[in-house]
């Protein structure tokens, strides 16, 4: 097969198994990433290159990006998965070219470095870093490292400092470029000159400082959220064992990937306060660390080269080294499953050169396989309510997910299933307040106002003060206490919240009401506009100046 030929079967297989994301939705993070960012909806420069609220990311080209989508199509998700789609063809390609480029003094490299790109291409455990659409994050750090690669071996440095920057700039997790550029070096034996290195080094040195400045004198949130990643309290002397337990997972799901799921949060994953529980894996860890570096001293260098990937590509997510954000995901595994992909590949080759056929038929079928769960995975994406779905099914006890379910399942109006799934979720993490704040909302539909009344209070003691929805619960409480006809509590609330929050238009609309109930009607007036002016769609106050405006008002439907 010609080169021309390899590179067109693998830009028209990555861009196959995912077309049917194109009739995707927005699912997951994309609303607090796309709808609620401000570097994305802001069309701002500036606003780009400040990091998120809450979780404090700075990612301003991946932003950059999503901004860019959000020019063109506004909230309509074709465009932004067709970007996905697109980019995950040219990682594809580029981890040919630079494969093949490391490998250029091993026998039969350009078939190595083919089948181990055709196999990335269609790995099911790469669904989430394309399927969603914020996981693009995965996609553009990963093409640029690439990119910033392969200059780097073909000699043109300048360029790829700029492209080390740019996959920075995209996911702070880039960050691994540097000891892999080195281990790259190492496996085929080539040195550079040591201002290459300086150089790359000199990059991430500077984003580093950057990246510090920007998040307030510090790597990441200011608190990692329990849920997330309960990883995060444990001290280092039980963290690193479980974190090392959980790579295997990663490992499992690289062989077969069947069951997977878009998290892996609290209570999804059982950890151990037992050293006894994880040493296994400990033990594992440090016997594969071992032979990794046999390869090296062994002259094994494709398989070392292999090793790398994986294993620096885990590096920085793994929670070995430092708390990450979330305990597990898999779109973590984008990067790194392209050692593991070289690593078939070369056991591939072994296979092929004592039987060509069976070899190749073996190819095929898995090939067939990831192709045809990589399909299929795409579907799950296709809302929150089948991604949710799906991943309860595989982390049953995931409080996350069991919530997610019952906020969907509200929204589809089957309230008795929200029910169940928002009682187990809270079984599981009983002060997870986004879930009693939904199981509020379930019991004032089902017509229960003490409880629901009795439900939200509970909400708004759970919930952080400094949490960016804390205004917002103050306002669904106050809703719920004119329901019930408590208006002077309800109204002292929403003062505060209309003080603290000037453009929350719910705040507006409520007290608009009961101060059109206390015939208050220029007063009432003045609120209604002012919601209508922050909110153009807000149905209560649209109401509201419907019956102000009618010749014999009536009190507003709540």
């Amino acid at each position: 097969m010609t080169e021309k030929k390899r590179i067109a079967v693998l830009l028209l297989v990555s861009v196959l198994v995912y077309l049917n994301t194109l009739g995707n939705g927005f699912t997951m993070d994309d609303d607090a990433y796309i709808f609620h960012n401000a570097g994305v909806t802001a069309h701002s420069f500036r606003v780009l290159f400040q990091p998120t609220w809450g979780s404090n990311l700075f990612r301003p080209f991946t932003y950059f990006t999503l901004m860019l989508n959000w020019l063109v199509g506004s909230d309509h998700p074709f465009g932004y998965h067709l970007f996905n789609v697109f980019l995950h063809a040219a990682v594809t390609l580029l981890l040919y070219l630079v494969l093949r480029r490391l490998l250029d003094s091993v026998s039969r490299s350009e078939l190595i470095a083919f089948v181990a790109a055709l196999l990335f291409a269609v790995h099911p455990i790469h669904t989430e870093a394309v399927a969603s659409i914020v996981g693009r994050s995965e996609g553009l750090a990963m093409a640029f490292v690439l990119a910033a690669w392969l200059l780097h071996l073909e000699d043109h440095p300048y360029w790829a400092f700029v492209c080390f920057a740019l996959a920075l700039l995209s996911k702070e997790s880039a960050i691994i470029f540097v000891p892999l550029v080195c281990a790259g070096d190492l496996a085929r034996g080539v040195r550079k000159p040591i201002f290459r290195y300086a150089g790359v080094a000199l990059v991430g040195v500077l984003y580093l400082g950057l990246l510090w400045h920007v998040q307030g004198g510090r790597f990441g949130a200011a608190a990692i959220n329990f849920l997330d990643n309960p990883l995060a309290l444990f001290p280092a002397r039980l963290r690193i064992p479980n974190a090392l337990r959980i790579d295997w997972k990663y490992l499992g799901l690289q062989f077969y990937p069947v069951s997977l799921s878009c998290d892996y949060s609290y209570n999804a994953i059982p950890l151990y306060a037992k050293f006894s529980r994880n040493a296994l894996a400990v033990v594992a860890v440090l016997l594969l660390l071992t032979l990794w570096l046999w390869t090296f001293f062994a002259a094994k260098k494709p398989w070392f080269l292999a090793g790398a990937l994986y294993l620096i590509g885990f590096s920085v997510t793994s929670n070995v080294l430092m708390p990450t954000g979330t305990i597990m995901a898999e779109r973590l595994a984008y990067l790194p499953s392209a050692g593991f992909c070289l690593f078939l590949a070369l056991l591939w080759i072994l296979f092929e050169q004592r039987s060509q056929r069976a070899a190749w038929a073996a190819l095929v079928v898995v090939l067939l396989l990831f192709s045809a769960r990589t399909v299929a995975r795409n579907r799950d994406w296709h809302d929150n309510f089948s991604l949710f779905n799906s991943s309860v099914r595989v982390v049953p006890k995931s409080a996350k997910m069991r919530a997610g379910l019952g906020d969907q399942y509200m929204q589809r109006g089957q309230l008795d299933a929200a029910r169940s799934e928002l009682e187990t979720a809270l079984h599981i993490f009983p002060d997870y307040w986004q879930a009693v704040g939904v199981l509020a909302v379930v019991e004032a539909r089902q017509g229960h106002d003490q409880e629901a009344l009795r439900t939200f209070e509970k909400e708004l003691a759970l919930t952080p003060k400094t949490d960016r929805d804390y205004d917002l619960v103050r306002v669904s409480l106050a809703a719920q206490l004119i329901k019930v006809n408590q208006n002077d509590r309800a109204l002292t609330i929403l003062n505060q919240v209309v003080q603290s929050s000037p453009a929350n238009p719910r705040a507006w609309a409520n007290r608009a009401v009961i101060l059109y109930q206390r015939g208050q009607f220029q007063a009432a007036r003045s609120d209604a506009e002012t919601a209508l002016h922050l909110e153009p769609t807000n149905p209560q106050a649209q109401n509201l100046l419907a019956q102000l405006n009618a010749t014999a008002p009536s009190v507003p439907h709540q």
